[in-house]
């Protein structure tokens, strides 16, 4: 069978001719076509270099906007130009090249600064061919190449999950991940040879700023060739402030000069540091320094099916705490969530079943509104 064959023909084929008037890059403006719906592909590759040129070029030669996540507060607005676009894609290509593609597979919709990198602009700095994989419930895209880049979220290692022999059927697989926290899920997926992963730590703000190799979810990163730290390089945890060409303009067009993330982390020399998790999600319980990502993680793989998050809350007593929310997983109570995070180390202050957990278009969980605790 020839690698990658679906059984459903569902993957639009999209004309370059129109690609610039229906991008689905970030935030369409009143009266824009928005993302193209369902599952789509761009045959880059039967482009000559002369067309692919032109349609590149009429792509970035434009401002996009984009919102900050509103993981942790009110979304805001960025603006990122095509040719900082172009920069960031480039970044990612480069990442890319030692594994030799020759196709894009892309989870990440273009409405996110990371998906318009890396399944839009990627795909056109490369004149590799894409297909956008937007659901749990789209088929497998038919991919005729031997080695292929998966442009990954954190939903992506389940739902490959679910198609092992589509899998299988490629010589080598690279997975480009950008989401700081690496799902639990992914280490299934690790097969010797004849997959690798790329890790990318970035922002709307900042665009990528820093990559990592391999499977080590504690492994150190490295500052991107065009990024430099802007703030402080001594500490055991300090933000990551960095500075570079590709950060987004504010709201108002101007272009700071440096970004401070809302990573901790502790420096390793000029160009490399641990990641100790985002001040968000930090918290102390009892003079013990847990990340509520991983608590997570950790959580969701002991609750099969299971959607869970953890976030932060006050507690008169220890300063900080966390309280849990659970959708779905089947018949689950609050005591039995509570003991296995207690197993994890943490016991949380209250623990939430609720219908669903709202996440935006990468998967992070959004910010909830209480409910009456269980």
């Amino acid at each position: 069978m020839t690698a990658g064959h679906g059984t459903t023909p569902a993957y639009e084929a999209l004309p370059f001719g129109a690609l610039w008037d229906r991008p689905g890059i970030g935030n369409p403006a009143p009266g824009a076509a928005e993302t193209p719906a369902g599952a789509w592909h761009l045959a880059w590759d039967a482009l000559d270099a002369a067309e692919a040129a032109d349609v590149l070029e009429r792509l970035v030669a434009r401002d996009y906007a984009f919102h900050t996540s509103g993981s942790t507060g009110e979304p805001v607005r960025r603006t990122l130009s095509g040719d900082r676009l172009r920069a960031d894609s480039e970044q990612l290509a480069r990442l890319l090249r030692p594994y030799g593609p020759q196709a894009v597979v892309s989870f990440a919709p273009s409405r996110h600064a990371y998906g318009a990198s890396a399944t839009l602009l990627l795909p056109a700095v490369t004149r590799l061919p894409v297909w956008f994989w937007p659901a749990f419930d789209s088929p497998p895209p038919p991919v005729t190449a031997r080695r292929i880049a998966v442009v990954a979220i954190p939903w992506t290692f389940r739902i490959l999950a679910r198609h092992p022999r589509w899998l299988a059927a490629f010589e080598h697989v690279t997975f480009l991940h950008s989401s700081a926290e690496l799902p639990t899920e992914a280490a299934r997926l690790c097969d010797g040879r004849r997959t690798a992963m790329v890790e990318v730590l970035g922002s709307t703000e900042t665009s990528a700023v820093a990559h990592r190799t391999g499977w080590d979810p504690d492994g150190p990163w490295t500052l991107l060739d065009d990024v430099s730290f802007a703030g402080p390089r001594e500490g055991r945890e300090i933000p990551l402030t960095v500075s570079g060409p590709r950060l987004s303009a504010l709201p108002d067009g101007s272009h700071p000069a440096h970004h401070e993330m809302d990573d901790l982390i502790r420096p390793l020399g000029d160009r490399q540091f641990l990641r100790l998790g985002r001040r968000a999600h930090l918290v102390k319980v009892n003079g013990v320094r847990h990340d509520l990502n991983g608590i997570a993680a950790r959580l969701r793989a002991l609750l099969p099916g299971a959607d869970v998050s953890c976030v932060r809350a006050a507690d008169p007593l220890r300063g900080e705490t966390y309280d849990v929310l659970v959708a779905g997983g089947g018949p689950l109570t609050a005591d039995g969530v509570r003991s296995l995070a207690r197993g994890i180390g943490a016991a949380p202050r209250e623990v939430r079943l609720v219908d669903r957990i709202p996440r935006g278009p990468l998967g992070k969980p959004l910010a909830t509104t209480p409910e009456e605790p269980v």
